[in-house]
């Protein structure tokens, strides 16, 4: 968790630094968008209609289900969720900015910090949460997943013209909010389990052994200020598969694009 937050600083102070100089340059020319790279005349149109934006999110993650509250079965501090993806906005009216679709592909990774010596265990396909018979320093469940991302988004862009007469909306000093969704599919789930054995640190991991929901699916929402913004996701899919758990993912944070 400690090397994600170092990670994600560090994009921070990035994206400011790229924000400040872009802010220097706009008058003169419209910055490049993904998109200019497989149209070379789109560059040069007055309006567009689709625009990108690179989307890093990052906070915290909990597993609820029926018997299970935040901060119960997986530790608050040290369940984190990531993500980082490319995503594609498009104006649904051709001479207004009020409402846009976004869509877009993201890589996301949901860690679950298990508490009281306990870890995920596979039996008969089935997969649930058991005492590991033994003292461990850390417990973490991992699972990294290709997400599809839709929102509806709404707030009024500002529209900046610049020198070539080319004219391109942006998030600059407006407040957004979105709704909508996601999809995915889960890559790979695993489990690394930390203890001492006759003073050696010891990490065992095992990776594809859990009996999960493949397929994955939820709810999404955002709001904020400029590029920043906070957002909530939760699952309306069951992690486990078959399995008396029924938890499911509740995630909220930061959003920067």
């Amino acid at each position: 968790m400690k090397r994600l937050l170092l990670i994600t600083l560090t994009l921070m102070s990035y994206f400011c630094y790229a924000q400040e100089t872009e802010e220097t340059e706009e008058l003169d020319k419209a910055p490049v968008d993904f998109l200019d790279i497989f149209d070379s005349d789109r560059r040069e149109k007055e309006f567009i209609r689709t625009s990108t934006n690179w989307v890093l999110a990052f906070g915290f993650n909990q597993a609820l289900g029926d018997d299970n509250g935040i901060g119960d079965s997986y530790r608050f501090w040290g369940s984190g969720m990531f993500e980082i993806g490319l995503e594609f906005t498009t104006r649904l009216h051709p001479e207004n900015d009020n409402i846009r679709f976004n869509y877009g592909l993201a890589l996301r990774t949901n860690t679950l910090h298990i508490n009281d010596n306990k870890g995920f265990v596979t039996d008969n396909n089935i997969t649930t949460l058991e005492p590991l018979g033994f003292d461990v320093d850390r417990s973490y469940f991992t699972q990294v997943s290709i997400v599809a991302p839709l929102h509806l988004e709404f707030g009024r862009r500002e529209l900046k013209t610049f020198k070539d007469g080319i004219k391109r909306y942006y998030d600059d000093e407006a407040f957004v909010f979105g709704v909508g969704g996601y999809l995915g599919l889960v890559s790979t789930s695993s489990q690394a389990i930390k203890f001492d054995r006759e003073g050696r640190g010891v990490t065992r991991t095992t990776t594809n052994d859990y009996e999960v929901n493949s397929f994955l699916y939820g709810l999404s929402a955002y709001a904020g200020w400029d590029n920043f913004q906070l957002f909530a996701t939760y699952g309306l899919n069951d992690i486990f598969k078959d399995s008396p758990l029924q938890e499911r993912y509740l995630s909220f944070g930061i959003r920067l694009r």
